[in-house]
């Protein structure tokens, strides 16, 4: 499944959880902008795929500067659900400052840590009536939606390691999403003073980052409910994405 328009865009689907469930196809997908999709695009997405909600995890510098992108008159849900770290330039550059040394896993702990209202509000978009199918996307569709998708996925009961295998998928794409983003206003030049590590979808870092999560939180669950989010939440957001053998 590719859009002409969304070059790291992929369905997450049919992944196993630890109850015997799986995350059924066509609730959940992932891109990155959507602001390049074609009128073809939006077609497939709204009229085949039926997507009904939109989680935009862009800074508000991105969406004022990049556009929503989603060109046509029949236009999903929009729930704009800022990640960003503590530190970061969100005035005139979306490009995130990363640390030398671990430039990754600490990063993605930043989200969690700065944003607790934007991750926790993701569980219950999903889990409202009628908030699948639906879409989370940032500008790559690697980091951000990254932990967004990890979050969800370990909140159903999908497995760590499972969970790091569907993060480095589509790893051949993020060349051609990183020149993307070179063209774009809100990251330019500036793309080219991240790390390596950037440019890259190792599953480590998402194995890392859960266990992390794990020492720090006392798993993703746990660091849901201490901010708020309850077990009925819980319970509609596994009855939205996952169904039984």
């Amino acid at each position: 499944m590719q859009l002409e328009g969304g070059l790291n865009f992929r369905e997450v689907s049919k992944l196993p959880t630890e109850n015997g469930s799986t995350i059924a196809p066509g609730r959940l997908f992932r891109s990155d902008t959507l602001q390049f999709l074609t009128q073809q695009d939006v077609d497939f997405l709204v009229a085949t795929i039926g997507i009904s909600t939109i989680i935009d995890l862009r800074l508000p510098y991105e969406v004022e500067t990049e556009g929503f992108g989603f060109p046509g008159s029949s236009i999903p849900d929009h729930h704009h659900l800022p990640f960003r770290v503590d530190g970061t330039d969100v005035t005139n550059d979306a490009t995130p400052i990363l640390q030398a040394k671990d430039p990754m896993v600490p990063h993605y702990l930043g989200y969690l840590r700065t944003m607790p209202t934007s991750v926790t509000q993701i569980v219950r978009v999903l889990g409202a009536t009628g908030g699948v199918p639906a879409v989370i996307h940032c500008a790559a569709g690697k980091d951000r939606t990254g932990v967004a998708v990890a979050v969800v996925l370990s909140a159903v009961g999908v497995p760590d390691d499972v969970i790091a295998e569907e993060y480095a998928r589509n790893a051949d794409r993020i060349p051609q999403v990183m020149n993307q983003l070179r063209s774009m206003k809100s990251y330019g030049d500036s793309i080219d003073r991240l790390p390596p590590e950037a440019h890259l979808t190792d599953p480590v870092y998402m194995s890392r980052f859960l266990a992390a999560v794990q020492d720090i939180y006392g798993g993703v669950r746990q660091y849901l409910t201490d901010h708020g989010v309850s077990d009925d939440d819980l319970q509609a957001l596994t009855q939205a994405l996952t169904e039984s053998d």
